[in-house]
Parts: C-alpha cells; sequence; structure tokens
C-alpha cells in the first residue's frame, strides 16, 4: 500500500513539473518545406512553400467538384516570412492574381493554424500540414489497398 502510494505521490509531483514548463517555440528551420491543406469550409486548397531565405511562394485553388474551381490557381509570391515565438506572419504579393491576401496564425507544433484573408473583409480559418506528412501515409495505404486487390 505504501509502495502504491509513493508511486502515486511521484508520478503526481512528475506531472506537476511537466506542466509548469512552457514548450521550446520552434526555430524557422522547423517551418522549412511545404505546407498543404484545405480552408475550414474544404472550398480552398492552399500550397506554402516557405524557403530557407525567407521567402517562398503560395498558391490556392478550389477543388475541381466546385463551381469556384473555373477561378483557377491563384499564385503568391512569399515576399518576406517570419516567426515570432509560435506566430506566423507573411507578406504576399500577388502572381498574376488580381486581389492581395493575407496569411498568418500560428504553428501548434505538428500543424500552421492559419487565417487567411482579403479584400472585403472576407477570412477563412486555414490547417497546414507539411506535404511529406501526407505523402508516405497515403503512398503505403494505397499500395496496401493495391496488394490487397491482388490476394
Amino acid at each position: 500500500m505504501k509502495a502504491a502510494l509513493w508511486s502515486s505521490l511521484l508520478l503526481l509531483a512528475a506531472v506537476s513539473s511537466a506542466a509548469s514548463k512552457r514548450a521550446k517555440p520552434p526555430e524557422p528551420a522547423d517551418l522549412i518545406g511545404v505546407w498543404i491543406g484545405f480552408t475550414e469550409d474544404e472550398l480552398g486548397f492552399y500550397r506554402l512553400d516557405l524557403r530557407p531565405d525567407f521567402t517562398g511562394y503560395c498558391a490556392f485553388v478550389a477543388p475541381p467538384d466546385t463551381i469556384l474551381h473555373v477561378q483557377g490557381v491563384r499564385t503568391y509570391r512569399v515576399k518576406s516570412w517570419r516567426l515570432n515565438g509560435w506566430a506566423l506572419e507573411t507578406d504576399l504579393v500577388p502572381l498574376g492574381a488580381k486581389a492581395a491576401i493575407f496569411l498568418r496564425g500560428r504553428y501548434d507544433g505538428f500543424a500552421l493554424q492559419l487565417n487567411v484573408g482579403g479584400m472585403g473583409s472576407w477570412q477563412r480559418k486555414l490547417v497546414l500540414r507539411p506535404e511529406s506528412r501526407a505523402v508516405i501515409p497515403n503512398r503505403e495505404t494505397k499500395q496496401a489497398i493495391e496488394e490487397a486487390e491482388h490476394n
């Protein structure tokens, strides 16, 4: 009984100690690469390419099964991006697109939780995940299904 009580107290102390420590904010290197995902309404697919020189590109398109797809892909140059603690801010320049947009939010350690918006005060929530995180699982699951079909 004493051993169980002692173990419980040690566990409680460890949890309390861990809870009081703050997570170390990400470094810019943690965000370099390609991030992909949809807006919360699933009407916009975004690709954000963050480069080591704090520039990059952003492009978005509506899915092909929506009427908005005829508007085509809109592309922006990331003139600069900066990380302030967990917050990400970008300065986007339209490339052929007619309207300026903003893209800003937070990195949560796994994904970019962003807001995208522009003229006319429209705004959408957007979650972007590393492209590499989807490529391998997609390939592996597709391959497993193909193997199952042939067995």
